[in-house]
């Protein structure tokens, strides 16, 4: 049986062996199978349990310490690092992290996130779009009115949310879709079980769809703040500090 699996949504598809081996390390590190100050077995052994040659492991460690995981020094060995050195909005180390089973705090740390930017590029994209993207968030919400279940659901909710960010006309905003994507996928889909009915924000989207359609930023950024406040409302509360 091959000690490599298939990897989950994120930059490193699979398709040779240097990703494969980056998917696999980066897995076991973000997902606590190599804790914080552990040092990763050594080379030879992980050679061996990965079927790969000493050149890949070391290209592969290269790209971890890149995302801050580990760091390699002569005669120590390679370590794990803290995860606040992580690069956390890192596509990889986001969907590393979502493939561990994402813990409340984290989402808790989303929900806030997205509170401090969404509000503002649904702002400027009631002033900026043009009616090719306008067109883009109206299909994505009509997407989300005809889901048949949670799994459509998330999905149209997530390309509305991109939709907007693509429309703000701003090019420093409209990469966070695509870098935070398998989180937020990850949080929507919480959020929409919680709520009771997975749809149970519809009339909350549609109002920001309303105040975009109308280019009425004040109103857009009040209505994406109410949507998120509600949104985050139903994220589990992170257990209480010993």
């Amino acid at each position: 049986m091959p000690m490599l699996r298939p990897p989950s949504a994120s930059t490193y598809t699979g398709r040779n062996l240097h990703g494969q081996v980056v998917n696999e390390l980066g897995r076991r590190i973000v997902g606590g199978d190599y804790p914080p100050g552990i040092a990763l077995p050594v080379e030879e052994t992980l050679c061996v349990q990965l079927s790969v040659s000493r050149t890949a492991l070391r290209e592969a460690v290269k790209v971890l310490a890149a995302k801050g995981l580990v760091e390699s020094r002569p005669r120590v060995g390679t370590r794990v690092r803290a995860p606040g050195t992580w690069n956390m909005l890192d596509p990889d180390v986001l969907a590393w992290r979502c493939a561990a089973g994402p813990d409340p705090a984290f989402l808790l740390h989303l929900a806030e996130m997205r509170e401090i930017f969404e509000p503002a590029a649904a702002s400027l994209a009631a002033r900026n779009r043009d009616d090719t993207q306008l067109a883009v968030i109206r299909g994505a919400f009509d997407a989300m009115a005809e889901a048949a279940d949670v799994t459509a659901w998330v999905r149209a909710d997530l390309e509305f949310h991109n939709a907007v960010l693509q429309a703000t006309g701003n090019p420093l905003l409209t990469p966070l879709a695509a870098m935070i994507g398998s989180a937020l996928e990850s949080l929507l889909g919480i959020t929409a079980r919680r709520a009771g009915r997975f749809n149970a924000s519809l009339p909350d989207h549609r109002a920001v769809l309303e105040a975009i359609e109308q280019g009425d930023g004040e109103a857009a950024r009040r209505r994406m703040a109410h949507l998120l406040a509600e949104a985050r409302a139903m994220v589990p509360a992170p257990p209480a500090a010993a």
